[in-house]
């Protein structure tokens, strides 16, 4: 018994590195058979000290849990746990500098250079390429657009000026629950939105709320504000052009729908926060916006689906990153539209809002006419890490079926107005 224990022992602080093991990572599943050996040749096995754990060199390395266990814990949130043997272990341990890591005895992690995460989702492009040079029409105005968001040129919309003192208020500490609730109640229509929201079935309320002040005192400070941002944000998807009015509407039923599947999603993934899901839903596309609003002046575009599809695809990554920093989002959400097609993200063992809105898109898409060439949503990253890794696409169908109504309830409060 005591020779078995030990071989047991032996076997689980084995230090080779088995291709197996590797491909079991959801980073390497497909790498071919070279690139496996030098990752395998690249890569080392580290065993902390039990206690507080500091990532050496998190901008070129992966860490990922290998055998025992540890803790992650983020201000204001409860801890998080990861195990050696749950599916948390193929992603990558997060290193973001707000997670405090705690490991536990016996705890081995397994060191990859980051330089390996190579991913191509050239098999998942939503758009169709456009032959563009300078010598043609389409191809010097797709420049121009282009080197306006280079150089700081391109004209980027303004958050209203209501959001931006709410936004301020919210961030004061010194300010009161009552501070805030007034801000609201300068824009009429804004609070009523936010009391039936408050109040509806979908966000989960009990007792009637029949204040702001009592709003604001239920929800919390960062719940107010993404709520608010939520409700503002709407006033942006319009133009005054009618060529380009069938595209803007479409834009934000899309952003809209996607923003409610986000906010069940988040319901039902401990750890997230349903109303900055359904935040983070509504902003993926922001950047589409300005290039909608510029193209408006310049009928060679706005008259031209094809080059107009083309630049809002090519742009609104950047040009939404860009706007909502603009608009002091935080970092998290401010980059969410560089990656909100990037179907093969792996991100880390904590699911995050982006891996929400990578699989709300693809859920929204289903049973809509599409020209996208999308993935299968069980063929990406993000889906593996929502609900504690329970969902199965018949499980995510069912549980968005069985919230179809809270859904549309969500869709109808964000369309009011």
């Amino acid at each position: 018994m005591i020779l078995r224990r030990l071989k047991k022992a032996a076997a689980k602080s084995s230090s080779e590195i088995t291709p197996d093991e590797v491909r079991k990572l959801a980073p390497f599943k497909e790498v071919h058979q070279a690139l496996l050996e030098s990752l395998i040749g690249n890569s080392r096995l580290i065993r902390p000290d039990m206690g507080s754990w500091v990532p050496e060199n998190p901008v070129t390395e992966l860490y990922f849990l290998r055998r025992g266990n540890m803790t992650l814990r983020e201000p204001q949130m409860p801890a998080r746990k990861l195990s050696h043997d749950k599916l948390e272990a193929a992603y990558p341990i997060p290193t973001d500098e707000k997670w405090a890591i705690e490991v536990g005895a016996d705890t081995e992690i397994l060191v990859v250079p980051a330089r390996y995460l190579e991913i191509d989702d050239s098999s998942y492009n939503t758009e169709k390429p456009l032959e563009l040079t300078e010598d043609d029409a389409g191809g010097a105005i797709y420049l121009q657009f282009y080197e306006a968001v280079k150089d700081d040129s391109f004209e980027l919309p303004s958050l209203p000026d209501l959001a931006v003192r709410i936004g301020k208020t919210i961030d004061d500490p010194n300010t009161l629950n009552e501070d805030i609730a007034r801000l609201i109640q300068m824009d009429p229509a804004l609070a009523a939105r936010v009391m039936g929201v408050v109040n509806s079935a979908a966000f989960g309320a009990v007792e009637p709320i029949r204040t702001l002040n009592q709003a604001v005192a239920r929800m919390g400070r960062q719940q107010v504000r993404n709520l608010v941002f939520s409700c503002i944000i709407k006033g942006l998807f319009r133009t005054s052009s009618p060529v380009l009015k069938k595209q803007m509407k479409e834009l934000w039923q899309h952003s809209a729908r996607v923003a409610a599947i986000s906010f069940i999603l988040a319901r039902v993934t401990p750890g997230l926060d349903p109303n900055r899901a359904l935040l983070a839903g509504l902003i993926h596309d922001i950047g589409a916006i300005p290039v909608l609003q510029l193209a408006q002046d310049n009928p060679a575009v706005s008259e031209n689906p094809e080059l107009l599809e083309s630049l809002i695809n090519s742009l609104k990554g950047e040009v939404g990153a860009l706007t909502l920093s603009a608009w002091h989002f935080d970092a998290e959400l401010s980059a969410l539209p560089r990656e909100a097609e990037h179907w093969k993200r792996v991100g880390s063992a904590i699911p995050d809002y982006l891996d929400v809105v990578l699989v709300a898109q693809l859920h929204s898409y289903i049973g809509r006419q599409t020209d996208k060439n999308l993935p299968l949503i069980d063929q990406i990253p993000a889906f593996q890490k929502l609900a504690l890794g329970q969902l199965t696409p018949r499980h995510s169908v069912g549980v968005l079926e069985n919230a179809s109504k809270e859904i549309e309830e969500v869709e109808s409060m964000l369309s009011m107005g």
